[in-house]
């Protein structure tokens, strides 16, 4: 049996407009469902809750020798952990594909020493793609990744295989100021954030610095901005498919609204409710499919 058809912005407006009564949609409508209204959804959402579940993601990045002050990714809300990557293996790649790195000719690690591991593409066309190394032929180099590097490797990039991990302790801006020597450079082992998701930066503290080329890497893990993610991302493309419910609903009533048709009113009481189910179940400690109870008769 094949697996559904997953959902599009336009299949999901369209539903929703047939739902409200049209019955074939005219262009200039689906247009305005999926700049406008679909928008409006989106910020019924966000403007109830920003730290959802399925807006978790990870962006990589690579440290500059001398560099503190960084940008935060475009579509970045609120932090939750950043972490420094480092490991004693470096080298340069022979070739790539999104799911392979050919490691430099002389390379002497054995299975047993890279599978399971991590690498990070630190320059070159792949730079900032890391991923995990599921399997590894020691005789021809190629080092399979799981998932699939953002961006494919080439001849000449460098890689390290990231074997230590440094948890970076978040602290508030105005700390850093109380410092007395701020540009003092070592291993970071601090960052501050500054600024706001729409102007959003990181200080890491100490300054990186190290007396080779090899920088370190930085995961950050953090809550994107439903407002500024990439329409056609996959992390948008599984909201679609995880809020359907919601976005048909959500534009059935601005269609509604926008014809003045008295079933507004009530479509706009189930909306509110689905909208309510979301938050519950994308929160911590909201979901009520796991709350269990059991109620004991003494008498």
């Amino acid at each position: 049996m094949a697996a559904p058809t997953a959902p599009t912005l336009t299949s999901l407006v369209t539903e929703a407009l047939k739902k409200a009564g049209y019955s074939s949609p005219s262009s200039s409508l689906l247009t305005r469902a999926k700049d406008e209204w679909m928008e409006e959804v989106k910020h019924d959402i966000w403007t109830r809750a920003k730290k959802l579940k399925s807006l978790h993601t990870t962006s990589i990045m690579v440290t500059t020798n001398g560099q503190a002050r960084y940008s935060m990714p475009t579509d970045f809300s609120s932090d939750m952990t950043m972490t420094l990557l480092d490991g004693n293996t470096t080298g340069t790649a022979q070739d790539g594909t999104v799911s392979t790195v050919t490691l430099a000719s002389s390379e002497t690690l054995g299975e047993s020493d890279i599978i399971g591991k991590e690498i990070l593409i630190y320059s070159g066309t792949g730079k900032g793609s890391f991923s995990q190394v599921t399997s590894y032929d020691s005789s021809t180099k190629v080092a399979t990744v799981t998932p699939n590097f953002a961006t494919a490797p080439t001849t000449g990039d460098e890689y390290m295989i990231v074997d230590t991990y440094y948890p970076l302790i978040q602290k508030p801006v105005w700390e850093l100021d109380r410092t007395n020597y701020p540009s003092v450079r070592d291993r970071p082992t601090h960052f501050f954030p500054i600024g706001d998701s729409d102007y959003g930066e990181f200080i890491l503290y100490p300054v990186p610095y190290r007396n080779s080329t090899k920088p370190w890497g930085i995961r950050l893990r953090y809550y994107a901005n439903l407002l500024t993610l990439d329409l056609s991302s996959t992390l948008m493309s599984t909201l679609y498919q995880r809020w359907r419910n919601v976005w048909i609903q959500g534009v059935m009533v601005k269609a509604l609204e926008n014809d003045d048709d008295n079933r507004q009113l009530a479509v706009r009481d189930i909306y509110n409710n689905k909208l309510i189910e979301l938050i519950m179940r994308e929160t911590y400690g909201g979901d009520l499919s796991n709350l269990r109870c059991t109620i004991v008769d003494y008498e």
